[in-house]
């Protein structure tokens, strides 16, 4: 078994890695999600009661189904952004496991590449600077190594931190599912259930039931010209709200486009480096190519793979945050 080939194992799921649907069975665990469960829950034991009580007020009545509203749209957009944390905890732990491997790899090539840059060197072959070069290169490969560990170790107990499941192996996440990104109008449209727009939008309907309450026959109009005036602030508020939150999904939007893009970039580029990797495999058994080229070969091609899994995540990440981001609901998992 070539290197390469052991190397790509880490990039397929084992029989007893964790998945990221496991992973996710944490999301309620989130103290976010925990707070906003329990305030749903007291929200639904107000409004029982606001509306078994005969003396209840109008507006009474409304304020207690709006909490009941934006606690239902808080612990939505609670749980969509646990969903992010975590999937990007895990694909950031997924990734360094295989950057410890590219790094392992390209020390291997480094080491070769400089032996044999030594004999070159000895035979005339080659220069002084060329073996200065091939050290280097050796150097460089072991100290992203070094980073590679380090980068893998933080990654796996910033995931640790989010699960409670042992992590072992980690296992790669079913990147071919992954849905298109979804229309903008609708993403737009299922925007005004983002809680900072229940709230504006719950502002205004307030503003105007205090205005439906008022009369001249028993209030004075300075009253009622101040309850018109806070509704026309209320309109203001929510328009406004509105627009910031349409800017946002759009960039969001935009940037789950560009990642789906570098996504079939980034496979027609594997697929363009496994076709050489397999020309190149033909060409080193026929003994038209040394050895040392056909290991950088695999070395380009492993490369290759392991950005086309970044590229995937990051494809993931982005439609996990336009999610969170617009309330509208993915099919991802």
């Amino acid at each position: 078994m070539t290197r390469l080939f052991v190397l790509l194992l880490l990039l397929l799921p084992t029989a007893y890695a964790l998945t990221l649907n496991e992973a996710l069975t944490n999301v309620d665990n989130r103290t976010a999600v925990v707070n906003a469960e329990a305030e749903l829950d007291n929200a639904r034991v107000a409004l029982a009661r606001t509306e078994a009580d005969p003396l209840a007020l109008r507006n009474e009545r409304v304020q207690a189904r709006q909490r009941v509203e934006l606690a239902e749209a808080e612990l939505t957009k609670a749980r969509y952004d646990a969903t992010t944390e975590i999937s990007r905890a895990y694909t950031r732990a997924f990734e360094a496991e295989r950057q410890v491997a590219l790094a392992a790899e390209s020390v291997a090539v480094s080491e070769q590449a400089l032996t044999i840059a030594r004999i070159r060197f000895e035979r005339g072959g080659a220069t002084e600077l060329d073996v200065r070069d091939a050290e280097q290169s050796l150097q460089d490969a072991r100290s992203n190594a070094a980073a590679a560990r380090e980068g893998l170790q933080l990654a796996r107990n910033n995931l640790a931190s989010l699960v409670t499941q042992d992590l072992g192996t980690l296992a790669s996440v079913p990147l071919v599912t992954l849905p298109p990104v979804p229309p903008l109008d609708a993403v737009l449209e299922t925007s005004d259930e983002l809680p900072n727009l229940v709230q504006a939008r719950q502002g205004r309907e307030l503003a105007r039931v205090g205005l439906e309450l008022l009369d001249p026959s028993y209030a004075p109009q300075s009253q009622i010209d101040q309850a018109e005036l806070q509704l026309e602030r209320a309109e203001e508020s929510f328009g406004e709200a509105r627009r910031g939150i349409s800017i946002q999904v759009r960039q969001l939007h935009n940037s789950a486009l560009s990642a789906q893009n570098d996504l079939q970039v980034r496979r027609s580029a594997l697929e363009n480096a496994e076709q050489r990797l397999a020309i190149e495999r033909q060409r080193l058994e026929g003994g038209l190519i040394a050895e040392i080229s056909f290991l950088q070969t695999e070395l380009s091609t492993l490369q290759a793979r392991v950005a086309t899994v970044q590229a995937g995540h990051s494809y993931l990440l982005a439609l996990l945050e336009l999610q969170a981001g617009s309330m509208y609901p993915l099919e991802v998992f």
